[in-house]
């Protein structure tokens, strides 16, 4: 789970910007997922990188304590210029969680984690899951359709992969790199990049179904996006090759 309870100021593109709203999305996504079977998940790293007090998480996890493995860290992870945009601080949070935590340590290279943006609850997480390859260095979601995409709110990789496959192209994550070379988002370039590299899968099995606010502050919740997720779903099983 990938956290940051307190943004600074100006992120591009982040309207939910208030601690306490972001803190509050944090300790509902973590109780859902302490909560999942331990088939599907039996250990949870929350990375903090605005090095906030985790106090009212730990408070959680302890309720939980004996049914599953937990670590929180949290660490002052934003000295980079905040105009470089979320995915470059996402990227980062990522690399220093591999270096400190112990139990993404114990994965050595091979092993597989599952990355989440942690305020959202991807509420079919053990269907993901269950569906993921035996084997792959990058399993993630990608789209064709309306716009080239790489999902980067869930997505299963190896410590390996991550260095190998996206820590590599942070620097063209970065916002100014990204208008420089007519690309929408991280997201989009990242498409191109990663799409047909040996270890990819580039396609999950089941549409992800989501809870929780966007970064932009829109309820994954509303009607209108449950029916999208619907759509999107009936898509993939009859027309897979569409990549909506």
């Amino acid at each position: 789970m990938t956290a940051t309870i307190t943004p600074p100021p100006g992120v591009p593109a982040l309207a939910r910007t208030k601690p306490e709203d972001r803190l509050e999305d944090y300790l509902t996504a973590l109780t859902f997922y302490l909560g999942l079977p331990d088939s599907a998940v039996n250990r949870v790293v929350l990375a903090e990188n605005s090095d906030s007090d985790l106090s009212a998480l730990e408070r959680v996890a302890e309720r939980h304590a004996g049914a599953k493995e937990v670590e929180l860290i949290s660490f002052d992870g934003l000295d980079y210029p905040v105009k470089h945009g979320r995915a470059v601080g996402e990227m980062k949070l990522i690399d220093t969680a591999l270096s400190r935590s112990r139990l993404l340590a114990d994965l050595g290279d091979d092993g597989v984690f599952w990355k989440v943006t942690g305020r959202l609850r991807f509420t079919n997480l053990p269907r993901l899951i269950a569906g993921g390859p035996a084997r792959a260095s990058l399993y993630a979601d990608f789209r064709r359709y309306p716009r080239r995409w790489m999902d980067l709110r869930v997505f299963a990789c190896t410590p390996a992969g991550f260095r190998e496959l996206l820590l590599p192209r942070v620097d063209l994550l970065r916002q100014d790199e990204l208008d420089r070379a007519g690309y929408s988002a991280p997201e989009e370039r990242l498409f191109g990049e990663l799409l047909s590299r040996p270890g990819v899968v580039p396609r999950l099995r089941a549409e992800p179904v989501i809870e929780g606010f966007s970064g932009h502050g829109a309820d994954y919740g509303r009607p209108s996006r449950r029916l999208w997720t619907l759509a999107r779903a009936g898509v993939r099983r009859v027309l897979p090759g569409l990549w909506l």
